[in-house]
């Protein structure tokens, strides 16, 4: 069973290519600080419109959104200033209205342009939504103002741009800062409570390429690879005729189907009640696009306190705080790959990876490199055996009460499909509608 896309929309149409029209910014690396929200989010700072802001940096979609204090109510932590039109000199409205409906809540956002700096790099006149409506309870109680896509720029596409009467423009965060390489990696640190790096025009590629592994995007709008032979210990565990991964940066945890789950479980029925010697439990195999990777026990094994919130409590229920316990959520989603896995977090402790988008003749494409203790990539690297060999003193402590699944999975009964062919890179919007005002 799957779940369509709905979408809607009024108003002119045209689809231009991408063309960014900004002046471009330094051909330098960035190394942004990510700070570390109990290992279980990461966040990063943005200035827009000369106002400083917190932001989740969503590999999961394309678009810039920052909540604004237009907002009455459920738009963030009240605690923290949400971003003030009225304070910046730069700001412009634009002609276009875009609501959002989620499994979780509704959002609503206006098209907006003001200036937008990362580091060093800086955008004149940004497009970005405005969120000015939020029917969406979780939003309440977050210590964010902002969510910076950076999923897979589809093909063809254009941008916001003001006065522009194209419906299907997009407020393209990575099109308005203009690197002079689209490329940026992920990095989180191994320790807990350490902090994760944001790259941007990350470099590594053209000074140790030796380092890194090369895995091309697999048809879909989602850094996505094939994944096989999933195993722990000997033995095939699931995937053996090929799944679908997804590697995200903005999920908690590694999330699989609830069959794949239940073979962990039941093969790690042994090892889970005792977990003293992490060093003598398995790592966690498998292959992407055919390369072997292992992700050590501590990827999916944890220590467990907290009541998990609604989207998650289905499918990862603690059982005490002490006691050494599978530390996977469930998911049941589908693609042109099949059943659909989340590499999240975990992932990038273990690997450092770069995220290319796609340039003329050439689709996206990843690039995973084993990460030393700084959380820079090693020089060299065992194609035959990626990771999975490093074990933490003990175990990660996981309150899941504050775990993160990615704004695009929606948890459900049934089984939902990946919208790969969506030009607007939402699969997990219900419904979107854009309308001139």
């Amino acid at each position: 069973m799957t779940s369509p896309l709905l979408v809607f929309i009024v108003g002119f149409i045209a689809t231009p290519a991408l063309a960014l029209k900004f002046r471009p910014n330094p051909a330098v690396q960035f190394r942004q600080t990510l700070e570390n929200i109990n290992d279980l989010s990461y966040y990063g700072n943005i200035t827009v419109g000369g106002q400083h802001l917190t932001g989740i940096f969503d590999t999961g979609s394309i678009e810039l959104a920052v909540l604004s204090g237009e907002c009455a109510s459920m738009c963030g932590d009240q605690r923290k200033p949400l971003y003030n039109h009225s304070a910046s000199s730069s700001y412009l409205h634009g002609n276009y209205t875009l609501s959002l409906s989620y499994g979780s809540g509704d959002l609503s956002g206006e098209e907006a342009y003001d200036t937008l700096q990362i580091g060093p790099f800086v955008a004149p006149t940004a497009p970005f939504w405005e969120i000015v409506y939020a029917q969406m309870p979780l939003l309440s109680t977050s210590d964010f103002q902002s969510i910076v896509g950076l999923g897979p720029i589809p093909d063809a596409v254009s941008m916001l741009e003001p006065g522009s009467n194209d419906s299907h423009a997009y407020a393209l965060a990575l099109g308005s800062l203009n690197f002079t390489n689209l490329r940026f990696s992920f990095c989180l640190g191994k320790d807990e409570g350490s902090p994760g790096y944001l790259t941007w025009n990350d470099l590594s590629l053209d000074t140790i390429p030796q380092a890194f592994t090369t895995l091309e995007v697999k048809g879909s709008n989602y850094w996505m690879a094939k994944l096989e032979d999933v195993q722990i210990g000997t033995g095939p565990l699931a995937c053996t005729t090929g799944c679908g991964a997804v590697l995200d940066s903005g999920t908690s945890l590694i999330a699989v189907p609830s069959d794949a789950k239940l073979a962990f479980e039941m093969q790690l029925r042994d090892v889970i009640s005792d977990c003293s010697k992490m060093e003598e439990l398995p790592a966690f195999r498998f292959k992407l696009n055919g390369v072997q990777y292992a992700l050590p026990a501590d990827s999916y094994l944890a220590t467990i306190s907290g009541t998990p919130p609604e989207e998650v409590v289905r499918s990862f229920q603690p059982k005490n705080t002490t006691a050494c316990q599978l530390s996977m959520m469930t998911i049941q989603l589908s693609s042109s790959l099949g059943e659909t896995w989340i590499l999240g977090m975990p992932f990038f402790r273990e690997f450092y990876t770069v995220f290319e988008q796609r340039k003329p003749g050439q689709p996206p494409r990843m690039h995973t490199a084993l990460t030393d203790s700084l959380c820079q990539p090693m020089g060299t690297t065992n194609t035959t055996s990626l990771g999975g060999t490093g074990h933490r003193q003990g175990l990660r402590h996981i309150n899941v009460s504050k775990l993160r699944l990615p704004p695009w999975v929606r948890t459900t009964r049934a089984v939902k499909r990946i919208n790969e062919s969506s030009r607007f890179g939402h699969p997990e919007t219900e419904a979107r509608f854009r309308y001139k005002k």
